[in-house]
């Protein structure tokens, strides 16, 4: 179980800090310019939401796989396999928590009020200085809010990650697959150690949750 957590845990931190990083930009050019470009990329990232696992792991397979669009590169040029491995989990749990993040982002940064922009802009500042030191402290309940419902929706996910990433123990089997393992073979003493960690992680996760909405009110 103790591999299986780490698995969890290396996986959704990683796919949390490139949803990160990648919401920010998009939710920030979507708030400040409105061109058509931004209104379909903004449509293609909500996809996720409405796919359901299988879709999503499906998706990934024929991108990514040995003869998949981008697989098939990757393969060819640099002999790299992303199957099967904890990098087609990274892959897919960014996909699925991409949304959250960034409809929680985008959200901040709508709410900004106008005249603090205009004041900032009078003022001299640059559109990294007003972004760094106007827009991203107004908005941090916002970032702080999306990171924590990403990671709980990350943490949980297993129907898309088994199907690229494979439940091997050690290597790509994380806590939601062992869980499933140890109920599949019986072993109900192992499952419930998992299921307590899960409902661990999980109250910790709202008590997090919780102390940031109130702390920012």
């Amino acid at each position: 179980m103790e591999n299986a957590l780490l698995i969890s845990l290396k996986v959704v931190v990683t796919a949390l800090f490139l949803a990160l990083f990648l919401s920010l930009i998009l939710a920030w050019r979507v708030s400040n310019t409105h061109g058509k470009l931004e209104k379909i990329l903004e449509w293609v990232t909500m996809l996720p939401i409405f796919f359901p696992p299988s879709a999503v792991g499906y998706g990934v397979l024929i991108l990514f796989g040995k003869n998949g669009t981008i697989g098939r590169f990757l393969y060819k040029f640099f002999e790299m396999r992303l199957i099967f491995t904890w990098y087609a989990g990274v892959i897919t749990t960014f996909i699925v928590i991409f949304p959250i993040i960034y409809k929680s982002i985008k959200s901040g940064f709508f709410s900004i009020d106008k005249s603090l922009k205009e004041a900032s802009i009078e003022l001299g500042a640059t559109k990294f200085q007003r972004l760094i030191y106007v827009e991203l402290p107004l908005i941090k309940r916002y970032i702080y809010t999306g990171v924590i419902l990403a990671f709980g929706r990350g943490f949980g996910e297993f129907g898309a990650m088994v199907m690229v990433s494979g439940n091997i123990p050690e290597k790509t089997q994380t806590i939601p697959m062992a869980l499933y393992s140890a109920v599949e073979t019986g072993d109900y003493s192992e499952a419930n150690a998992i299921m307590a960690v899960i409902i661990l992680i999980s109250m910790t996760s709202i008590l997090i949750y919780n102390r940031v909405l109130k702390n920012e009110n």
